[in-house]
Parts: C-alpha cells; structure tokens; sequence
C-alpha cells in the first residue's frame, strides 16, 4: 500500500496518521472543518519536536514524515487511497453515514476499516455494499508510540 486515508483528525486520528506515515507511507487526513485539521497537524507536529527532542527522528526525517501527510476537509479525497481508517467519535449513525459516502466514492477494491473500540464492526459494515471488505482496526493509544494495533474481521 502507498496510500492510506485517516477520517477524522481528533487525538487517535492525528496519531494514527502520524503513525502511517512514520511508516513511509503518504497519508490522506480527512476532518469536517479545517480548524480540526489544523488541531490535528498541530498535535502531529508536537510529538514529532518531542521525537526530535529524544532523538528518535532527525529534524529531516520529522520534517518528512510531517510531509507525507495532506489534510483535507473533503471525504472524497479519500478515494484515491487503498485502505482507509475510520477515526470519528463513536456514534453509530455517524460511522454508517460516513461508511455509505466512501462506498460511495472508493473503488470497490478499497479496504474500509473503522478503529472503533465500542461498536461492533458487523454493524458498521451493514451500511456498505460490499461488506466483504470492511473490519476493524483498533489502534491503541497513543498510535504513534505504539505497535500494536487489535485487527477484528467482520
């Protein structure tokens, strides 16, 4: 995978794109308002100085990671994404409408996965026309400094 979307740039979100793109890979971050994205990247950009600070990135590679990240207000940038990483507040209406938009918009080869810690994924999954291709990917806080990630199929 090249390209992976992240919808909603609240702590987890922001973490997990931050995490993506640690990883080399370039990242769509999508959230309703500009002024969340800019909430996001500004949490983005305070851990990467403290990785700077400890030493883990270079001021060059932090420089990089923060690069491969391109925020947007529009859910329909994420179509040009393999997979993409549901990360909005846990309202099931809210997870299925936004489920119908990328199904809407993404290829039906596009992997949809939700970090979802409350709701179960086969209810998410309800909302799309091809659910064969939704599950869950459960990051655990704070997604950036940690490896582990719960996977759970539908």
């Amino acid at each position: 995978m090249k390209t992976i979307a992240v919808i909603g740039a609240g702590l987890m979100g922001s973490g997990i794109a931050q995490k993506i793109a640690q990883e080399g890979m370039e990242v769509i971050l999508c959230d309703v308002s500009t002024q969340s994205l800019e909430r996001g990247m500004g949490m983005i950009k305070k851990f990467l100085e403290e990785g700077v600070q400890r030493r883990i990135f270079s001021p060059d590679q932090a420089k990089a990671i923060e690069g491969r990240i391109r925020p947007t207000p529009r859910v329909e940038d994420a179509a040009a994404a393999e997979l993409v990483v549901e990360a909005v507040f846990e309202d099931l209406k809210v997870k299925q409408e936004l489920f119908q938009k990328l199904d809407a918009v993404c290829l039906p080869s596009t992997v949809l996965a939700s970090n979802t810690s409350s709701l179960l994924v086969n209810d998410l999954a309800k909302a799309l026309k091809y659910p064969e291709r939704f599950g869950g990917l459960h990051y655990l806080y704070h997604p950036a400094k940690n490896r582990l990630v719960e996977i759970i199929p539908g």
